[in-house]
């Protein structure tokens, strides 16, 4: 039974899998470039051949400069080539989730469900699209904690806290974020050996999973250093770096672009992108659906309840206050940020938002009779406002009498004050 139960689990995964992989595909090798992406191109030639930074995201780390470069070297810079690495780890993301929630001891539907959710997210769908770092970043802290997790499950064996030092030192050379899970995995790690006091256990996570990622991060300088640079110079270039970051403001002009990372779970929130193709207007939008979104909080408070509430089982505890401590860990510093935090950062965010929500929606739906068929309904809800959306997020919305006000509203917008200056990402 257990092995026919597994079966089923793979081919369902696997299903979920390939219809993230068909909406991110999509047409995508015909959506023109935007100006983000171009720039991106460029800015990966600069930074390679010559060791300089820019023109655009000056205050981002530099591994997407290294991939694009040696993308567009061995495939071209066509815009299928450009996104390839963000397809891919936009598409991988959504078997992740599942691994990762069975790691936490959830039972199959609530992976699956997990996986699901991030395979029908549109903001998701939206930047596997697109050439620039945040997919990438989110599939690789997701990868740092699935080893992490592997880690604490096997038998504490080194080298999946190897690996996942490297994963998170890759995804803080993509954007700082990834630093959020590391050091809530970190946390998890060494709260595990101190309360059973292992100290050198302690004293080898702490160092593994500082030194690795900090290696790494650092490693993706070295054309920088090429130039003839040193750590004299490297260490206030990262001041000014984490100053710019800090204090990033993007263009002042787009207020129609939502920018409060603390309402994202509190009402529908919307990114836009906007570029001519030629003579036609090409205008894509990542749009969070409120079906799933406005739900994560009160999930949320539900989990940590039953956190209190199961305080005398450790290990059910710990299963279900891992999500919770990788969202508050990584949405609170977002949430609290004095500086604009767009929508396309809620990547960094919603993946353990949706581990929380997959939890508890099967949970409520296991508690009462009809609770299965009410979760079906709620789910065929969550994927027809996402096919009936999608859409917009390949730039298609136009085409549709239903969405074509919405799009026009947004497009006229930002053919005024361009949202893909390169400054806002």
């Amino acid at each position: 039974m257990t092995v026919g139960r597994d079966i089923a689990y793979s081919r369902w995964l696997l299903v979920i899998t390939l219809c993230g992989a068909l909406l991110r595909f999509w047409g995508v090798a015909s959506q023109p470039l935007l100006a983000d992406e171009v720039g991106a191109a460029f800015t990966a030639v600069n930074y390679m051949e010559n060791g300089q930074i820019g023109p655009i995201m000056p205050h981002h780390p530099h591994l997407r400069d290294i991939v694009l470069f040696f993308v567009g070297t061995f495939a071209g810079y066509s815009p299928l080539s450009l996104r390839a690495f963000s397809l891919f780890s936009g598409i991988l993301s959504i078997p992740l989730m599942a691994g990762i929630m069975r790691r936490l001891g959830s039972n199959h539907g609530t992976a699956l469900l997990a996986a699901l959710l991030l395979a029908m997210e549109q903001v998701h769908i939206v930047f596997s699209r697109q050439a620039i770092q945040e997919t990438w970043t989110t599939f690789l802290f997701l990868l740092g904690v699935y080893l992490v997790l592997n880690y604490q499950k096997c038998g504490r064996k080194p080298h999946y806290l190897f690996l996942a030092g490297i994963c998170f030192g890759a995804g803080t050379a993509s954007k700082f974020h990834a630093l959020f899970p590391l050091f809530a995995c970190m946390l998890l790690c060494l709260w595990f050996s101190l309360r059973e006091r292992v100290w050198m256990r302690a004293v080898f996570e702490l160092v593994t999973l500082t030194v690795l990622p900090f290696t790494v991060y650092v490693l993706t300088f070295l054309p920088w250093f090429a130039r003839g640079y040193g750590l004299a110079d490297w260490v206030p270039m990262q001041r000014a770096i984490l100053e710019m970051m800090v204090h990033h403001q993007g263009n002042p002009m787009d207020q129609i672009i939502d920018r409060q990372a603390w309402q994202w779970f509190l009402r529908p929130m919307v990114y836009g992108n906007f570029v001519m193709d030629g003579t036609t207007p090409h205008v894509t939008i990542s749009w969070s659906n409120p079906l799933v979104w406005l739900l994560v909080i009160p999930a949320t408070a539900f989990q940590a309840w039953h956190c209190l509430r199961e305080r005398a089982n450790p290990s059910s505890v710990v299963d279900r206050s891992v999500p919770l401590l990788l969202f508050g860990a990584s949405y609170l510093p977002l949430a609290t940020s004095s500086r604009p935090i767009w929508l396309l950062t809620s990547l960094a965010v919603i993946p353990f938002a949706f581990m929380i929500l997959s939890r508890t929606l099967v949970e409520i739906s296991e508690s009462f009779t009809y609770g299965r068929r009410v979760l079906a309904v709620y789910l065929s809800a969550v994927v027809v406002v996402l096919l009936l959306a999608w859409p917009m997020a390949v730039g298609k919305g136009t085409h549709y009498g239903y969405l074509a006000p919405f799009v026009e509203r947004y497009r006229s917008v930002m053919e005024v004050v361009p949202t893909d200056t390169g400054n806002e990402r």
